[in-house]
């Protein structure tokens, strides 16, 4: 009867962190499939700054001349404090739009990498604990 009962205490247990597990790993990966890909449509360019914008107004950013396959293109910058005639990689959309803005080149990847990071310390932190709860329940069991 001694072993029923002990094995009777382990199931709530387990079940508990089994319940908690997979919470866990849902806060940690919905991030990372929420993350968008701010990226798509937009392509490399190279531009220079034909108008800086002072930081720390309400200024809609540097006017840029963008070079794109030979041709030049206005656009705003996500950005400001450039010094005129400064060269940026920039991304700008695909197809030529009036009020098009050219962003960092970095600017989409931050979310998706932050997401990741923050998935995959929740992740291992969630294997660490589950198996030293495991080895612990091995050691009781003996």
């Amino acid at each position: 009867m001694g072993s029923q009962r002990g094995s009777a205490a382990v199931a709530p247990i387990l079940l508990v962190l089994v319940v908690l597990g997979v919470t866990v790993a849902a806060v940690a990966l919905w991030p990372l499939v929420h993350a968008r890909d701010d990226t798509a449509g937009l392509r490399p360019a190279v531009a220079t700054v034909v108008e800086p914008a002072p930081c720390g107004t309400r200024t809609a950013g540097d006017l840029l001349d963008v070079h794109v396959d030979g041709d030049v293109r206005s656009a705003r910058y996500d950005g400001c404090g450039h010094l005129a005639g400064q060269r940026l990689d920039v991304l700008v959309p695909a197809q030529d739009r009036p009020g098009a803005r050219a962003r960092p080149v970095a600017a989409g990847v931050s979310e998706q990498q932050e997401a990741a990071a923050r998935a995959h310390w929740v992740l291992l932190t969630l294997a660490s604990v589950s198996g030293g709860c495991y080895g612990l329940l091995l050691s009781t069991r003996r």
